[in-house]
């Protein structure tokens, strides 16, 4: 798994992740999308030594996300703490220590796609944020500013998605990705490959 996520950095691990929140317009979604990792992974960040990580969150953390004046804004980020002389755990915010001079936090570092899924789970698939929705919402953030806003049914995210694979499968990114897959030497064929890199970076292409 953590190969996986040496190959492509922005992809989900092969279990099922707890994902970052994110509100818009005042209601409160889940957010399958991680757009503090490459700001984190950048500065080789590692959680607190008391921090708890699952195989439900190989991130260490949660972030908290909010879409306000057209901007990514970051809210708060989490970390879980075991309590001392119980079995219980409490969330601890670390926003400070990561931003300690900022009072509003734009992602000005993310570009890329929001993947915000809404209502009931069609189809659920227990590796990383591979479970199918009713519905989408898709936010393309260019330099935390959101240039495009789409809310789509589960059929059309799904077009969606195979238009904007099909567009990276033409750039120089998947071709480097593509040639990193093949050398795994795991006998996976080039269609194999092909559907390995369609579905673990889904964050490089969707944002296109």
């Amino acid at each position: 798994m953590m190969l996986i996520a040496m190959l492509l950095p922005g992809a989900a691990l092969a279990t099922a992740q707890m994902a970052d929140r994110i509100q818009i317009d005042g209601e409160a979604h889940l957010l399958h999308t991680n757009p503090l990792a490459s700001y984190l992974r950048e500065r080789d960040w590692k959680p607190p030594q008391d921090a708890v990580r699952s195989t439900a969150n190989w991130r260490g953390y949660v972030a908290h996300w909010e879409i306000s004046g057209g901007q990514l804004v970051l809210k708060d980020v989490t970390v879980r703490i075991a309590v001392s002389e119980s079995r219980e755990y409490v969330d601890k915010s670390i926003l400070p220590t990561l931003f300690p001079a900022s009072q509003r936090v734009v992602a000005s570092w993310y570009s890329g796609a929001l993947v915000v899924p809404e209502g009931q789970v069609k189809n659920y698939v227990h590796m990383g944020y591979a479970s199918t929705f009713e519905r989408y919402q898709v936010l393309r953030v260019a330099s935390g500013r959101v240039v495009e806003h789409l809310h789509l049914s589960a059929e059309a995210f799904e077009a969606y998605r195979a238009e904007k694979f099909r567009m990276f499968t033409g750039t120089e990114a998947y071709r480097e990705m593509l040639e990193r897959v093949r050398n795994l030497g795991d006998g996976r064929t080039e269609a194999g490959a092909r559907d390995f890199i369609r579905d673990f970076a889904a964050e490089e292409y969707l944002a296109l």
